[in-house]
């Protein structure tokens, strides 16, 4: 798999820190993250089908962590980040289809995610209230835009990150949290994937390598990320 749109770190004591609140924010784009095939929520009772989804991730350039003290710690800007499916550009209401106009505006890489990392957008941000516990607050990406004129973006702090499931690195894959290195393994074709083998420490056997017993079909079940 490719960044391009298809045509037709845990460890360690950390200090709580608030939501980033409601507004409208410089940021750049700081991480893409294959999560692969992923089961979707039954809408209006109905099952959907599965699809290819990525996260990314937003530096903000101007919020900063605050140490124990509460005093902002000018080498941690705040980050903040959303999963969502990836679909064709073709699929002009969709939000990846969005997301990306507002990164290259001009279509100048033709649908390609990975040149982006770095580009500057405003992003609006939003608080949606957790629907188990609604005193519980998160700060989620309302909308993404073209950068504000007249406002030069200060540079990113973080190296970037695009991380992809047809060659994973697995030194950047033990920097992901939990959670994320459970939802990238949870997509659809992490058996018998790269991935699982890295992580299992075995080698690597694709499906269309794979030994077939004398007299049984030699069809192979297609893997996108084999």
């Amino acid at each position: 798999m490719s960044f391009k749109a298809p045509k037709g770190t845990g460890g360690g004591d950390r200090v709580a820190q608030e939501v980033v609140p409601i507004g409208n924010y410089p940021a750049r784009l700081v991480q893409i993250i294959d999560l692969g095939l992923q089961k979707q929520r039954p809408f209006q009772g109905k099952e959907k089908a599965p699809v290819n989804m990525i996260r990314t991730t937003y530096e903000l350039p101007t919020e900063f962590c605050v140490d124990e003290d509460g005093n902002e710690d000018k080498e941690k800007p705040r980050w903040i980040g959303e999963e969502m499916p990836f679909y064709s550009l073709e699929a002009d209401r969709a939000k990846c289809t969005l997301r990306y106009k507002a990164l290259d505006p001009k279509l100048e890489h033709d649908g390609d995610w990975e040149p982006l990392v770095g580009v500057a957008c405003t992003l609006t941000v939003v608080h949606n209230p957790d629907k188990k516990d609604p005193k519980k607050v998160y700060a989620n990406i309302g909308s993404t835009a073209p950068p504000m004129k007249g406002f030069e973006v200060p540079p990113l702090v973080n190296p970037t990150v695009v991380w992809m499931l047809d060659n994973p690195d697995m030194e950047v894959f033990a920097k992901f949290p939990e959670f994320l290195q459970e939802k990238i393994k949870s997509n659809l074709n992490f058996k018998g994937s790269l991935l699982e083998a890295k992580l299992a420490g075995k080698e690597y056997v694709p499906a269309a390598d794979a030994p077939v017993e004398e007299g049984a079909d030699a069809e192979v079940e297609e893997n996108p990320y084999g």
